[in-house]
C-alpha cells in the first residue's frame, strides 16, 4: 500500500479552505507579508512551510489583525 503523497504547497483556494479563512482575509495577510506566497504561471501558491509557520506564529500569541485591501499591483 502506497503512502499518500504530501502536499507541499497550496493553490490560493486550498490555503483559504484548509485555514477556514477568506479570501479577502487572506489576501490582505500576504499583502502585508504576513504570510508567503509565490506564482507558478498565474496560480499563487502558499507552501505547507509558510502555511506551518504563520500557524505557529499565531498559536505563539502573536496576533494578526484582518484589514480590508487587496495584493498590491502585480501580487495577484
Amino acid at each position: 500500500m502506497e503512502k499518500p503523497v504530501q502536499k507541499l504547497a497550496y493553490t490560493f483556494e486550498e490555503a483559504c479552505e484548509a485555514l477556514g479563512l477568506g479570501k479577502s482575509w487572506l489576501y490582505s495577510t500576504i499583502n502585508r507579508g504576513e504570510l508567503h506566497s509565490f506564482k507558478i504561471g498565474r496560480r499563487r501558491m502558499i507552501s505547507a512551510r509558510a502555511l506551518q509557520g504563520f500557524i505557529d506564529k499565531l498559536e505563539g500569541g502573536q496576533s494578526v489583525k484582518p484589514r480590508a485591501g487587496n495584493l498590491k499591483s502585480g501580487q495577484r
